[in-house]
């Protein structure tokens, strides 16, 4: 069986780009008529067919199930259909839903993203320990999962960055991120099922990290939100290339790692005020950023 490391790697080489699509909509912008769980449905199922019709797809989804949640029952639904068209069209799909919690709590969540909505992967917090991720480590499946390592929003400091002693040794201090990262190499233990996020905008953090997880022998794999579509003004800041480079400079050397991008995808028809052709803007934006992460 491919562990969820060799899988994201076959993906990205047979797509030819690393780019995670995130799908979180935003009702007020999406140019359709109908009931809001209609118009859900429509908009992302017509950028997968415009995905596949001009041959340029993401390496993966990423929807994030809050948008979903919050609209209806009914959307809920929704969002399990499209990650079975998403995935019945060769693109795994990551579930966005930072799940935390314990014991038969944590593998009733795990039972969900996986079972339920039938999602290659999902975002995990890792603040309740090993009793939380451990449901999302299934040994005999291709499914992942990522933990958030070092975020990029501005609370992500009140925590992420706290001084921590790592030894007995006084003087081994480092922020707590990194304590993380340790968790996250020690959990997966050579297995292949965990990554991490890791936001875009800090490259020097990434390329830190990166080079921490080579030095320990174990590159993982980041979903890296708050990526830029270049030349396209917005967005949370993350130069492609530069991202990328943080990585290589980090002396990374796997091409598993996905940069996301959400809504200078979705809601790229805005730019040029061209509501009738938000598929195609979508898809123009997605091969723009394809582009950019050629290196």
């Amino acid at each position: 069986m491919t562990c969820f490391y060799d899988r994201l790697e076959q993906r990205i080489a047979k797509c030819g780009n690393p780019v995670c699509m995130g799908m979180d909509p935003v009702l007020k912008l999406i140019p359709l008529e109908g009931t809001p769980e209609d118009r859900i449905k429509r908009f992302y199922s017509d950028i997968l067919e415009c995905c596949l019709k001009r041959n340029v797809q993401p390496a993966v989804v990423k929807p994030n199930s809050a948008y979903y949640e919050c609209v209806s029952v009914q959307s809920m639904l929704v969002l399990q259909q499209l990650i079975a068209d998403y995935r019945s069209a060769g693109i795994p799909v990551i579930l966005d839903a930072k799940r935390g919690d314990i014991g038969k709590s944590s593998a009733a969540y795990a039972n969900a993203a996986y079972d339920v909505y039938r999602a290659d992967a999902v975002t995990v917090s890792p603040w309740m320990g090993a009793d939380s991720v451990g449901p999302f480590i299934r040994e005999d499946s291709e499914n992942g999962a990522y933990v958030l390592l070092r975020t990029s929003n501005k609370g992500a400091h009140d925590f992420q960055d706290l001084p921590v002693t790592r030894s007995d040794d006084p003087r081994d201090v480092a922020e707590a991120f990194y304590s993380v990262a340790d968790k996250i190499m020690e959990w997966d233990a050579d297995k292949g099922y965990l990554g991490a996020v890791v936001g875009a905008t800090h490259p020097e953090e990434l390329e830190k990290i990166t080079a921490y997880t080579v030095a320990h022998k174990h590159e993982i794999p980041f979903l890296i939100p708050g990526v830029s579509i270049p030349g396209v003004p917005g967005g949370q800041g993350g130069d492609a290339k530069t991202v990328l480079n943080a990585i290589a400079n980090g002396g990374g050397k796997r091409k598993f790692h996905v940069l996301n991008s959400s809504s200078g995808l979705n809601f790229a028809w805005q730019r040029n005020d061209t509501p009738a052709n938000y598929a195609n803007d979508c898809v123009d934006a997605l091969e723009k950023l394809a582009e950019a992460c050629q290196l």
